[in-house]
């Protein structure tokens, strides 16, 4: 028993080393400003590009894949815009939870991503956290990575 505690405490130790070493853009997901830039698709000044979303998809209780994700919103309000980018960690989370909802509840492993449903789900996000309709949400890229063995 006592041996097993100090395996726990090891692997526990390891883990918080690694999280304290890894740079902050990298735990984030690089969201810093300069990844920002480097994910815009468009030169439109109504476009506001979000960070890479990823989620694990499960099946029988193992990882199976990841579901990968790019997306913006296009915004012609002005006043909408500048919303948006004040909100967009608030945002982000939403969308986060509305990918996770379709990983695990809508898709099913080795199957081709369904964008319509996906799509509905994050435009609801985006229109209950803002709490009015007007940025328009735009799938730039969905891809199921399958995990082998």
């Amino acid at each position: 028993m006592n041996q097993a505690l100090r395996m726990i405490s090891r692997r526990a130790l390891f883990a918080a080393a690694i999280f304290a070493i890894t740079p902050p853009a990298l735990a984030a997901g690089g969201g810093g400003e300069a990844t920002r830039e480097q994910q815009r698709l468009t030169s439109a000044e109504t476009y506001v590009p979000f960070p890479t979303f990823s989620t694990a998809v499960i099946a029988n209780g193992r990882a199976r894949g990841t579901l990968v994700i790019d997306v913006g919103v296009d915004v012609p309000d002005a006043a909408l815009r500048s919303r948006v980018t004040s909100l967009t960690p608030r945002l982000t989370d939403s969308l986060r939870t509305a990918i996770a909802t379709y990983s695990s509840t809508y898709y099913r492993d080795r199957t081709a991503p369904d964008p319509a449903t996906l799509s509905r789900l994050m435009q609801v996000a985006v229109d209950r956290t803002l709490g009015r309709t007007g940025a328009r949400l735009l799938l730039a890229n969905v891809v199921y990575q399958h995990r082998q063995g």
